[in-house]
């Protein structure tokens, strides 16, 4: 039986601040190394249109966790690097939609294709049974995870 690797890629990606603190990449788009944060603005999008809702730079924000203009910032560079296009909300006329465009599409394929290939190799003496516990504990323990922006201050001793 081989194991679903999708529950643990899901929590690894939420916790990113793991394996993005090495500035290591995990796809190659011909010879341009692809940032993580435009790796991020990919996933972003492809996850809200999965859900099938409209998605805005606040989705992005909130998955990145980063601030609304960072966010910002970030998809500009997706945009100019081909990988998303703004278009009119459907919600309210002061949000802009993004959407990806073919080159994004692949770009998120190719990433998670890479994704769960270096995390087969990484597991796999593992049992699949272990391998599902620890993408639901991940998820569990990811799920409950503070924004990095109140997480980076230490809770104040208990009186």
């Amino acid at each position: 039986m081989e194991a679903d690797l999708s529950v643990l890629d899901d929590a690894l990606i939420r916790l990113r601040r793991l394996w993005s603190a090495s500035r290591t990449r995990f796809v190659e788009d011909g010879a341009t190394p692809v940032e993580m944060s435009s790796l991020l603005v990919v996933e972003a999008c492809a996850r809200g249109a999965a859900e099938g809702r409209e998605v805005a730079v606040g989705d992005v924000a909130r998955l990145a966790d980063v601030t609304a203009s960072t966010a910002s910032r970030l998809v500009d560079r997706a945009e100019v690097a081909g990988l998303l296009r703004r278009a009119p909300s459907a919600v309210s006329a002061r949000r802009t939609a993004l959407e990806l465009t073919p080159a994004g599409s692949a770009l998120r394929e190719r990433a998670v294709a890479a994704r769960l290939s270096w995390l087969a190799g990484q597991l796999e003496d593992w049992d699949p049974a272990d391998v599902a516990l620890l993408g639901g504990l991940l998820s569990r323990f990811a799920d409950g995870l503070d924004p990095v922006a109140g997480a980076s201050t230490p809770p104040a001793p208990e009186p």
